[in-house]
């Protein structure tokens, strides 16, 4: 163990690389991010709004099927990395988990005709199956791309993430554009650039073979890694079971005019996600305890201080991006408070992030796993009851109270496993403060002079927050 002297110089060194070329990978994500929104306002316009939302769905049953698929191998591949046995041994887990994603995939195919109907897929199994053959390319994919973070390969993670991305949401467009604008095209398209993805993938991490002799590591694996799949199945339900409910309370058309503002208000808490998948292999390289607590405490404290004027500024600008994506049948108008509280979801999510990489590298998965169910069984709950009364705003407000709970949850179990300092009360204040001022915005009527000062603004909070990334930055070199 490290005496307190070594915590001052290493914490700060930890920080300044999770800030640093840790980060890199989650800006390379958002560059993906914004390559693939670049077409939403064309895919939109190009497929009917029903064909759309066909399309949420089978994105929805491709996440819960990826999750169960990967029996949640991903994280313990990069957790065996840094543990004795190191690359080699990681590479034999991605070959666990490349057979166990295929047996999974075969058999979610062949009951595929028995619940597909009970999700809302009638009348052609098509779109629901490409959804599953799309997870379990996804699942190869993504333990693939887990060691190449561990790797710290970043041109080659860098290529498998962009064809899985930028040239998967180019595909699509080229299926429905050139063919016929369905959603069994698009899926299509996905599917196809999912495939190149995942064979570039293996080609660069070369998996070995498992033998007999690595059972024990593989038990052990599989101890550490199956109580991520209940955690990382509720997350979905938290993520994506609005959109079903959505379809099943209303229609098509509802699922799509939600899945619009969502994918706008949603981006902070997706590239949070990613943080928390590029900083975990950093957490997992601190095995003391108190210095990992001293880093959870300073890197929360810089999430919350960037997330002041991102919050805000994405709340201000979310109509602006709106009306740009979605034709006019989408009611762009109606959109702009399903938006901001899907976007306040953000700060509950970053305390979430913080305590899921500390208690993930504790080896407390199982903590995570019943945080983030019970969070999830609120979602559904929460849904159900708003939804008929209150429509997309309702369920809105479902996931910013189910991620809350969550958070509450997770910090509870995180103060036990040891002291870690709470955020400064002035920084708590200006999240509250960001969080009140995007709600007040939705009141604004939607006009073009507002739409202009909305500009305004949302320009400011990009100034502000850029000033920020930077300072932050030099502070810790």
């Amino acid at each position: 163990m490290l005496d307190r002297t070594d915590t001052a110089v290493e914490t700060p060194t930890h920080l300044s690389k999770l800030f640093g070329r840790d980060s890199l990978y989650m800006v390379l994500w958002g560059v993906q991010l914004l390559a693939a929104a670049g077409l939403t306002p064309v895919i939109t316009r190009v497929m009917g709004i029903g064909e759309f939302g066909v399309v949420a769905s089978a994105m929805a049953l491709m996440q819960v099927t990826m999750v169960l698929g990967g029996f949640g191998l991903q994280t313990a591949i990069q957790r065996q990395f840094a543990r004795p046995g190191g690359d080699l041994d990681a590479r034999k887990l991605l070959s666990v988990t490349l057979m166990l994603a295929c047996a999974f995939t075969v058999a979610a195919l062949l009951s595929s005709s028995w619940w597909s109907g009970a999700l809302g897929f009638e009348g052609s199994l098509t779109p629901p199956r490409l959804a599953i053959v799309w997870a379990g390319l996804s699942v190869a994919t993504s333990a693939a791309l887990a060691l190449l973070r561990s790797q710290d390969r970043l041109g080659a993670f860098a290529a498998v993430s962009l064809v899985q991305s930028v040239v998967a949401e180019a595909a699509s467009l080229g299926f429905v554009a050139v063919l016929e604008p369905t959603s069994s095209h698009f899926l299509v398209g996905r599917v196809l650039a999912q495939l190149a993805a995942t064979v570039l993938a293996l080609l660069m991490v070369r998996p070995r073979s498992f033998g007999p002799g690595d059972r024990t590591m593989a038990r052990s694996a599989l101890r550490y890694s199956l109580p991520l799949v209940p955690a990382a199945l509720s997350s979905f339900v938290l993520t994506t079971a609005d959109r079903l409910i959505i379809q099943s309370l209303m229609d098509n058309d509802a699922v799509a005019r939600y899945q619009v503002a969502y994918n706008i208000a949603s981006v902070p808490i997706l590239l949070l996600s990613v943080l928390q998948a590029a900083w975990l292999p950093r957490f997992f390289s601190v095995p003391d305890a108190e210095d990992r607590a001293a880093l959870v405490a300073q890197t929360r404290n810089t999430l919350y201080r960037l997330l002041v004027p991102a919050v805000l500024g994405l709340a201000v600008g979310a109509p602006l991006v709106i009306r740009l994506w979605a034709p006019p049948n989408y009611e762009p108008g109606k959109l702009s408070l399903v938006a901001s509280l899907v976007i306040i979801t953000a700060v509950p999510f970053a305390a979430q992030v913080v305590a899921s990489l500390h208690l993930t590298t504790a080896g407390r998965t199982g903590t995570i796993a019943l945080a983030v169910a019970v969070a999830a069984g609120a979602n559904v709950v929460l849904n159900l009851l708003l939804i008929p009364h209150f429509g997309l705003e309702g369920s809105a407000f479902s996931t910013l109270a189910a991620y809350a709970a969550c958070c509450l949850v997770l910090q509870r179990s995180v103060r036990r496993t040891g002291s870690i300092p709470s955020s400064p009360p002035s920084l708590r204040i200006a999240l509250a403060l960001a969080c009140l001022a995007s709600i007040a915005v939705t009141l604004l009527p939607y006009n073009p002079v507002v739409l202009l000062l909305r500009a305004v603004g949302a320009a400011i909070c990009v100034v502000v927050f850029i000033n920020l990334v930077v300072s932050t930055r030099r502070q810790l070199i």
